[in-house]
């Protein structure tokens, strides 16, 4: 008897096997308040994991792939390994909206580049914006500080 597996359904559950992990590693420690954050992201890692392992099983997923081949991908590849060289020398905000206001004006699907622009730069300005009060006020975390905040 052959026993064959979707690979979808076999990505999900390693997926979630990881997620699992991660959130045991996360949560069981002695110091709990320490692990706090962690706690709450593998939380919610371990929920969607959970949640695509089922939608995987019970087969309610659109089979709508479309291959994104490397060569697209190679930009934002580049563009976020630099980001990465710079967050010790600009700070973890100016470097993160730099690298979101590259990667959504590269792959943006619209034509007109004036609203593209403003479009990738009020998307990098907000998503900015909500990690610093995340991070910064409520949370309390210091993140890598260069020349600006």
């Amino acid at each position: 008897m052959r026993i064959t597996i979707n690979r979808r359904l076999f990505v999900a559950l390693l997926v979630a096997s990881i997620a699992g992990l991660i959130f045991r590693a996360s949560y069981f420690q002695e110091s709990s308040e320490a692990y706090l954050f962690p706690s709450i992201v593998s939380i919610a890692m371990l929920g969607l994991a959970l949640l695509s392992l089922f939608r995987e099983a019970v087969d309610l997923c659109v089979d709508d792939f479309q291959a994104f081949p490397f060569v697209r991908q190679v930009p934002a590849i580049l563009i976020m390994a630099g980001g990465v060289a710079l967050v010790e020398v600009l700070g973890m905000y100016v470097t993160s909206f730099l690298v979101l206001s590259l990667v959504s004006y590269w792959y943006s699907p619209q034509e007109d580049g004036r609203r593209r622009l403003m479009q990738s730069l009020a998307f990098a300005a907000g998503f900015s914006a909500f990690m610093y009060v995340l991070f910064s006020v409520m949370l309390n975390v210091q993140l890598p500080r260069g020349l600006f905040i």
